[in-house]
């Protein structure tokens, strides 16, 4: 192809074009008419090309030739009606020549430019002629209706983008703008997004949408648009929503709930009345769910300690609306700006709940022990009884030593932890970091001290309960759930870990072999006795409401409730759940102790050093009872068991990042 030659080709969609500049070696070096300078091969040049300039013109004459050309040719086919000439084709074939076409499209003389119209207009339409090189084809009827229904589709979609993007970008300036037809789809869309990050359904199009209001592609900003919307809240749990947990009970379980209450069949069982005797209930301050109480009687000599149980299986009759609402929750989750119950809050707080000076259904445990601790007879019983008295921990600590019965009880649950640690219990005495939200929207923090009279005592009574409990299926040969937990991969402790220092305490956790549930009786190694289940927290935990209906029918001479394959396929069904309900209340504990940090600032903490790796530390903050990692890009000497001075360096609760560094 000659210099001089005017030619049409396709650049990033569009009908360009441009003038032969010169040609070298096989490629042809063009000037486009927006005057640039590009190399092309003759695959990319389209026949209908024409004419030849002279070859005398400087740059400037050709460019302005180029766009002179061009200019004519949009003009004239922007005049061109391919809907009549696409209907005056019907039943003529399906290709056409763009020559043929113009003789058709404009009568008189057929150049260069008339044929360059028509192939421009095929070229944009492509509606009525699907464009090619050398051939247009015409469109079926079907294939023109599609093609229109789909390019209302992209219309609308651009202008759903358009008004969607701007309704973004004033919100983020914090205006209040009018709503778009699409605020729902852009709420659901980001909703999905702030749960799910980039795999959420339609994250290509909430990214289109926010690159369009020039917000950029920060996966934190469709949570921060759904807040500035009022959607969501600053502080929202999207684990709850991202794990499908249910924070409201469904109507059927309410109201079987109201209707169950009212039979008060449940409540008129065969129970041994056992309101006489001086129950108590020790339980947190502000606590309304109280599930267990203790008493402790003297009968010939003997101490009686009994542990009472909420009979919550009385209540919940098996396959009911309330007992798979219970499965499919499998545990009640404690967080410190909610509470999701397993239960409704009517039996929970309310009819089942242990309240001092109120007749209430129980399983009973009922142990004559020595003073030393020994059981020397024990029996499980349904009963009926009432608490005379309602105690917090802390009252307890401050009373045990003058209150005769709470001294007695100490003394008795001190006996207890010795035995278990004698069989070589890892009790570990160290505290929880307690997270909370006081009344005035401040986040607060405690320590709460395990090793303390109140605390301790309930521990011990409960362990011994849920072990007796264990050991009364296993005598009998009835199916069971079991806790238990292999011996450490090394014992760094000899004798009372109340003795130990904290970081061999620390260091001893770490050899800690894990905790598991089955159905043969194996030994928990780490509460140091030989058999192990879970039944004083029925309104809490869904395996002590099996096990205490498990217990009580086994008391009552009626045998066992569940088959072996039935608890199996329960504890199967519900551990996964378990999981998915301690890592979102993980999580929530950890967002909320980063929200503290941020109030806090950069503020300094003692350290311990536990053990190095590659590039890091792992150090336990002991104000925090927080294990973290240290990263250091060079080696500070640290030595494990080592104190040390750590900084908050940086911390965002939303985004889940904590770090320090050496003060």
């Amino acid at each position: 192809m000659e210099p001089g030659t005017i030619l049409e080709f396709i650049e990033a969609k569009r009908l360009t074009t441009g003038v032969v500049h010169r040609v070298k070696a096989g490629k042809m070096q063009v000037l486009t008419e927006t005057d640039r300078e590009i190399s092309l091969t003759p695959n990319r040049v389209l026949a209908h090309t024409g004419p030849v300039l002279k070859p005398d013109l400087s740059r400037a004459e050709q460019i302005k030739a180029v766009r002179e050309t061009a200019s004519r040719r949009k003009a004239m086919s922007e005049k061109l009606n391919l809907a009549e000439l696409w209907e005056l084709l019907e039943g003529e074939g399906a290709e056409f020549s763009y020559p043929a076409l113009a003789e058709l499209a404009l009568p008189g003389r057929i150049g260069p430019d008339e044929v360059s119209a028509v192939f421009r207009a095929v070229f944009d339409d492509g509606l009525y002629f699907k464009g090619r090189p050398e051939l247009a084809v015409r469109q079926g009827a079907e294939q023109v209706e599609q093609t229109r229904l789909n390019r209302e589709r992209e219309r609308q979609q651009e202008e759903e983008l358009a008004q969607g993007a701007d309704w973004l970008s004033r919100i983020w300036a914090d205006e209040t703008p009018n709503p778009p037809a699409c605020r729902d789809r852009v709420v659901e869309v980001f909703k999905a997004m702030a749960v799910l990050g980039p795999d959420a359904p339609d994250h290509k199009w909430g990214q289109r949408l926010l690159e369009r209001a020039e917000l950029g592609k920060d996966l934190f900003l469709p949570f921060q648009l759904l807040v500035k919307m009022g959607e969501m809240s600053r502080h929202e749990n999207l684990d709850l929503i991202r794990c499908q947990i249910n924070t409201v009970f469904p109507q059927a379980v309410l109201t079987e709930t109201e209707a169950r209450i009212k039979e008060a069949g449940w409540l008129e069982e065969n129970r041994r009345d056992l309101t006489g005797l001086p129950a108590m209930t020790i339980d947190s301050r502000g606590s309304e769910d109280f599930d267990d109480a203790v008493s402790l009687t003297e009968e010939d000599g003997r101490l009686v300690l009994g542990v009472h149980i909420t009979d919550v299986a009385a209540m919940v009759r098996p396959e009911s609306f309330l007992e798979l609402e219970a499965r499919s929750r499998a545990t009640s989750i404690y967080m410190a700006d909610q509470r999701i119950t397993m239960l409704p809050a009517l039996i929970v707080d309310e009819v089942l709940s242990l309240r001092e000076g109120e007749v209430r259904p129980a399983l009973s445990m009922l142990a004559r022990l020595q003073p030393d601790g020994s059981v020397e007879s024990f029996e499980f019983c349904s009963s009926l009884i009432r608490v005379k008295h309602r105690l917090s921990y802390p009252e307890v600590d401050e009373n045990v030593h003058q209150d005769p019965m709470l001294a007695r009880l100490h003394q008795l649950s001190q006996a207890l932890q010795k035995q278990r640690e004698a069989a070589g219990a890892l009790v570990v005495p160290l505290p929880t970091l307690n997270i909370y939200l006081q009344a005035d929207g401040q986040i607060g923090v405690s320590l709460i001290q395990w090793n303390l009279p109140g605390r301790a005592m309930v521990t011990e009574f409960m362990i011994l309960a849920n072990c007796l409990g264990a050991r009364l299926l296993a005598e009998a040969g009835v199916p069971g759930l079991y806790r238990y937990q292999d011996e450490p991969s090394q014992r760094l402790i000899e004798g009372p870990l109340s003795e130990a220092d904290l970081f061999s305490c620390l260091l001893q956790r770490r050899y800690s072999s894990r905790v598991g549930w089955g159905l043969e009786p194996r030994p928990h190694s780490g509460l140091g006795v030989g058999l192990y289940t879970n039944l004083t927290s029925p309104l809490r935990r869904y395996i002590d409401l099996l096990m205490q209906r498990q217990i009580k029918h086994l008391a009552s001479g009626q045998g066992p409730f569940y088959g072996a394959e039935a608890l199996a396929q329960r504890l199967m069904e519900i551990e996964p759940v378990l999981k998915r309900a301690f890592d979102v209340q993980n999580r929530r504990r950890r967002y909320w102790l980063n929200r503290y940090l941020e109030a806090q600032g950069p503020k300094e903490y003692e350290a311990l050093v536990l053990q190095k790796f590659p590039n890091r530390w792992r150090v336990f903050i002991t104000p925090l009872m927080l294990e973290t990692d240290l990263a250091t890009n060079r080696d500070p000497g640290l030595e494990p068991g080592q104190e040390v001075r750590l900084r908050l360096k940086k911390v965002d609760a939303r985004q889940d990042v904590l770090r320090f560094e050496l003060a």
